[in-house]
């Protein structure tokens, strides 16, 4: 495997560095996503209210919420990405980690998605009776309950585990790495920017996401790769909306 942009463990000295992107490039982003973040709290609060008696959006709102979560993620993504381009040139597979060389990569990292898959949900679910989070009524309301609406959460799925990962394991923890000169501060950062940009969930939530941005962060600079951090991203979101979408129809029957 290419390891042509993955970051390295230690650190470096300044004149070794070259940033991704201009300083109010990374700002900037870190600005929308505070900024989206704010607004997704705000918005979810119209039409979610955080009590499981309370009465889930109907289809319309719901795909109107997944339609407008495709195109911030899609966004944040084409940020990132011409930003990087413009500056250093950085092409899309560079930034992700080089190509896989042989099968045995292919299912190592297929491997390793399923087991950080698997201690995210450990850890999520530890963290959660730990801290019983009130956002998690919040987030059940988003879940999917019928088809349509399950097309739609696979749509967000993949495209939450390529563009999150892109921008925040990608792009934010390697600037975040040349800036400090120091791959686990990077890690720290990006995983604190991670978790304060997801609003609508609650602060105890957050808090477990930043948990979350830790250890996914960590599986990156391991691997030196955002592949299996993808894969397990894109894990993580599909078999919970899966795994409410089977739970709703069970019910119903």
């Amino acid at each position: 495997m290419s390891d042509t942009s993955a970051p390295s463990v230690g650190s470096e000295s300044a004149g070794e560095r070259k940033l991704l992107a201009p300083i109010w490039h990374t700002v900037g982003l870190v600005l929308l996503i505070f900024g989206t973040s704010a607004a997704s709290y705000l918005t979810s609060q119209h039409f979610v209210v955080a009590s499981p008696q309370a009465a889930a959006p109907n289809r319309t709102a719901m795909l109107a919420t997944y339609a407008g979560t495709l195109v911030l993620e899609w966004g944040l993504f084409l940020y990132v990405y011409l930003g990087e381009k413009f500056s250093r040139g950085t092409r899309i597979a560079e930034r992700i980690g080089g190509r896989w060389s042989s099968a045995r990569d292919v299912w190592r990292d297929i491997g390793i998605a399923f087991a950080l898959w698997g201690v995210l949900a450990a850890v999520g679910a530890i963290l959660g009776v730990l801290l019983h989070p009130q956002g998690g009524a919040v987030v059940t309301k988003l879940l999917p309950r019928d088809g349509v609406e399950m097309i739609g959460w696979v749509l967000i799925s993949v495209s939450a585990g390529f563009c999150e990962e892109y921008v925040f394991r990608g792009y934010l923890q390697e600037q975040m790495r040349l800036l400090t000169g120091n791959v686990w501060i990077a890690v720290a950062l990006q995983a604190i920017v991670f978790g304060f940009g997801h609003g609508y969930q609650g602060g105890a939530l957050m808090a477990i996401i930043v948990v979350y941005g830790l250890l996914i962060g960590a599986t990156a600079a391991w691997r030196k790769s955002l592949r299996p951090v993808m894969m397990a991203h894109g894990f993580t979101d599909f078999f919970s909306g899966m795994g409410f979408y089977i739970a709703h129809a069970l019910h119903r029957m």
